[in-house]
């Protein structure tokens, strides 16, 4: 049977959907059975809205904006800019494609085009979770991860706040260098990704750093950093020892 991707196409109210309603209005063929959903600003679909997405089966999602420069809000398309860049780390993290999601803030005639390039792009790389060899149910779980990492208060406000701080000043009056935010918040981001997926892990029982680092793939010392950032906010707590062994469990 042929692989037909379920696609989630977000269409900004000021820009896009107008070019939507064009073609309902001018009956122009569109080869794809789909449902625009209607959002004020392409700024206003967050981390939560596209991981909902994905959890109930999109194989993608699109997200269609104004051009840069010509937002109704001023700086919704900015934002939305940023924190889709958030997001595609996640999804590099969890061994999904990053392409997944795609933010588009081009001209909104352009929007046929967009939506079938989009279309194919996502039906070549095949059903969510196939590239790292997981079913649609089964990557629910994993999508547990993503919003672990991106609700993290440190992230939403770095991520909501980056533009200006690149673009505007900061508290102290200062223009922050755009290319050393980025790396900072990657860093920020895939720490906190590693802290959720130790969240993840010992929610149901304690474990030992040895044993979260092999599970993991990653080094002890990264995995006892990670703890011991949990542990600073209250989020992990020394259970018991084993064989003079520390194990940990997350606090949620």
């Amino acid at each position: 049977m042929m692989f037909e991707p379920k696609i989630v196409p977000f269409v900004c109210d000021w820009c896009s959907l107008q070019s939507a309603d064009f073609i309902g209005i001018t009956r122009l063929y569109f080869p794809k059975k789909v449902s625009f959903i209607r959002v004020p600003c392409s700024g206003r679909i967050n981390p939560e809205i596209v991981t909902n997405a994905f959890k109930n089966g999109a194989d993608g999602v699109l997200v269609m904006g104004c051009e840069k420069g010509s937002c109704n809000y001023r700086t919704g398309n900015f934002q939305a800019e940023r924190w889709s860049q958030a997001y595609k780390l996640v999804l590099e993290l969890m061994g999904l494609s990053p392409d997944r999601l795609h933010l588009h803030l081009e001209s909104d005639t352009e929007i046929l085009a967009v939506y079938d390039a989009f279309y194919e792009k996502i039906k070549n790389l095949g059903p969510i979770g196939s590239e790292i060899g997981k079913t649609k149910g089964e990557i629910k779980e994993l999508f547990e991860l993503a919003d672990l990492t991106l609700q993290d208060e440190d992230i939403k406000w770095l991520v909501g706040r980056e533009w200006t701080l690149v673009t505007v000043e900061d508290a102290y009056g200062e223009i922050r260098n755009e290319e050393d935010f980025k790396k900072m918040l990657e860093k920020r981001i895939k720490q906190e990704f590693l802290i959720a997926q130790i969240t993840y892990l010992t929610r149901k029982g304690p474990m030992s750093t040895v044993e979260l680092a092999e599970k993991l793939n990653r080094s002890p010392k990264e995995v006892f950093s990670a703890l011991v950032e949990m542990q600073r906010r209250e989020k992990a707590q020394l259970v018991d020892f084993v064989d003079r062994v520390p194990r940990f469990q997350s606090v949620r």
